[in-house]
């Protein structure tokens, strides 16, 4: 077979491939929008921010725009002189995005003092400085629109009486690998999901 034969059929099917896609997207009447529109109709109706979705929201869950998107917040840059939570409640009205403090522990030089050493059965929080768990608790709290005894037992905030306390536990877990997973491209916080609710619209 000859070399100028297979450079032939070459060309061709080439030529063939560019002059089908040319007439495939040129001759249909939208201009070759209707399979993006088909996607984004597929998306918003997949989507449990939908109203379209059929699925109810849970009783007393704020009403959701299915045009309107909430981002979650960005976690802190970890400035210094902050107030503290404990002393300063939240300013943010009921339902407003929760920022969530960082829940990466300190580098292993660090002289701070780490919650494990001020606070008592501190387990997936290990290592993170003492004075940011209670602004990452006061977040928990606004993300979900409860109070501490949500989790916790009044002034025995160590025991783990409650399953919810086991729960939140499993989030901070999930919240962690979410944001692994992302690799810094997007962040994920609780009130990325519960938007002010114990239980996210399903």
């Amino acid at each position: 077979m000859k070399k100028e034969y297979v450079s032939y059929g070459l060309i061709g099917i080439v030529a063939g491939l560019v002059l089908g896609f040319i007439v495939g997207n040129f001759a249909s009447p939208s201009g070759g929008s209707a399979p993006q529109a088909a996607a984004e109709n597929e998306q918003k109706a997949a989507s449990v921010n939908s109203s379209n979705s059929g699925q109810a929201l849970p009783p007393g869950h704020p009403a959701i725009d299915s045009g309107q998107t909430i981002p979650a917040p960005p976690l802190p840059s970890g400035a210094t002189g902050a107030p503290d939570a404990a002393t300063a409640p939240s300013t943010a009205p009921a339902g407003a995005p929760a920022e969530l403090p960082s829940l990466d522990p300190l580098p292993a030089g660090s002289k701070e003092e780490r919650a494990e050493q001020k606070y008592k059965n501190i387990q997936l929080l290990k290592g993170i400085p003492s004075d940011r768990l209670t602004k990452i608790m006061f977040a928990f709290k606004a993300s979900l629109g409860v109070d501490c005894t949500y989790c916790h037992i009044k002034d025995q905030f160590e025991k783990d009486d409650k399953p919810q306390k086991q729960t939140a536990r499993k989030m901070i877990q999930l919240v962690r690998d979410t944001n692994a997973k992302l690799g810094g491209t997007a962040r994920v916080t609780c009130f990325t999901c519960h938007r002010g609710q114990t239980r996210p619209a399903q």
